[in-house]
Order: structure tokens, then C-alpha cells, then sequence
């Protein structure tokens, strides 16, 4: 294999494993299983996160001999040139927003503000995991593979009974008037 080879399946692999790392974390979170667990979780998660787009960096790097990070993690664009670029930039926002969501749990007990209102940003998961989906079975090299389309389709089904119990959960709790 070449250097491109090895760098492009380590990015697949770091994709595929953040993807179902994300989706654990949530069904995790939402049954409040395991505290413990589901913080080392997030932390494993966060870690393949932030690999596969630095993947992307090395990547430029051995073939064009460029190290490009904005590109990975800022270039945004609201009207793309293909689609390519439109799904990328749903990763980029996943990334966003369960950075946002690991920096508030991991602070909340140092800062006030943080500490009173994590439970409100930590939900963000939800829709950073919609965002990597689209990413995800978009673009995604094996997205055509009959084994990702059923991995990604149990993650969707997971995600969404966790959905479906943390607003059950919520609800509980709305004092009736």
C-alpha cells in the first residue's frame, strides 16, 4: 500500500469507529448508564473525532506537500461548488458542535455559567450526529458498502430511541399545571 492508501483507510476506519463511538455515547448518555464509562466513551469518541479530519491535513500534506488546516476545520462555504464541499461542511458543524458539547462537560465544574448549563448544551450531540450522518452517507467512501448502509442504519434507529427517551425523561419532569 502507499502512503495515500494507508492515510485514506485510517481515515475511513477513524470515520466509521468515531460514527459508531458517537452513536454509543448517546444511547449511553441518554440511559444515564455508567457515568464513568460514558465519560472514558466520550473521551475515545472525541479522540477518533478530531483524528479523522486531522487524517485530512496529512493527507493534503503527502499529496500535494501542502498542510492546509483551515481548509479542515474553517473553510465553510453557504453556496458550494459541489456537493462534495456542501457535505463537508457537515462534518465540519458535527465536529463544532460536539466540541462545544465535550468543552462544556469537561469545564462545567470549573466555570459557573458551565456548570449551571451544561445539560442544555450537551443535547447538541443530537444534532451534531444528524449533521456527521449526512456527512457521513454522503460522501463517506464506503457509503455504498451493504455493511455501512446496514452499521449506519442501526445507528439511526439507536440514536433515534435515545432521542425518543431523553425528551420522554424531559417531559416527565414538566410540572403539569
Amino acid at each position: 500500500m502507499t502512503n495515500l492508501e494507508i492515510i485514506n483507510l485510517m481515515q475511513r476506519v477513524t470515520g466509521i469507529i468515531a460514527f459508531g463511538l458517537v452513536t454509543f455515547q448517546i444511547y449511553l448518555g441518554s440511559r444515564k448508564i455508567n457515568l464513568r464509562f460514558h465519560m472514558i466513551n466520550g473521551l475515545v469518541a472525541y479522540t477518533f473525532v478530531l483524528f479523522h479530519p486531522l487524517l485530512q491535513i496529512i493527507n493534503t500534506y503527502v499529496y500535494i506537500g501542502k498542510i492546509d488546516p483551515f481548509y479542515v476545520f474553517t473553510d465553510i462555504c453557504f453556496l458550494c461548488q459541489n456537493n462534495l464541499e456542501y457535505f463537508i461542511n457537515f462534518g465540519r458543524i458535527g465536529l463544532y458542535l460536539i466540541t462545544i458539547a465535550v468543552f462544556a462537560a469537561k469545564f462545567k465544574s470549573i466555570d459557573l455559567w458551565l456548570k449551571t448549563n451544561w445539560k442544555k448544551i450537551h443535547p447538541l450531540n443530537y444534532l451534531a450526529f444528524y449533521s456527521v450522518s449526512l456527512h457521513a452517507i454522503n460522501i463517506g467512501t464506503d457509503s455504498g458498502n451493504i455493511f455501512f448502509i446496514l452499521y449506519f442504519i442501526f445507528c439511526q434507529i439507536v440514536v433515534l430511541f435515545s432521542i425518543v427517551k431523553f425528551f420522554s425523561k424531559m417531559m416527565k419532569k414538566v410540572p403539569k399545571s
